[in-house]
């Protein structure tokens, strides 16, 4: 994956966390991954987040029992993604 293709998947990303946070009235999103070591795709999906939690766009955790990453959007990305519309 490039640099221009990782930045469209982070941009995505953000999207849809916005998308999921106005429909579900602010729930967290639950987001699984088969395998971050070898699946190349949720590998990069999984850095995506972690970009976006780093840059505080996001918040982005493990759930307790290791299942599942729970994210969800701040205020600050809402305000991005409503800024470029």
């Amino acid at each position: 994956m490039n640099v221009a293709e990782k930045k469209d998947l982070r941009k995505m990303k953000l999207s849809e966390l916005y998308n999921h946070n106005e429909k579900t009235g602010g729930r967290d999103a639950h987001i699984r991954f088969s395998d971050l070591t070898s699946n190349e795709e949720n590998k990069q999906e999984h850095l995506a987040y972690e970009y976006l939690a780093y840059k505080g766009l996001i918040h982005y955790k493990i759930n307790a029992n290791n299942n599942y990453y729970l994210a969800k959007i701040t205020s600050y990305g809402i305000d991005l993604i409503e800024d470029e519309n």
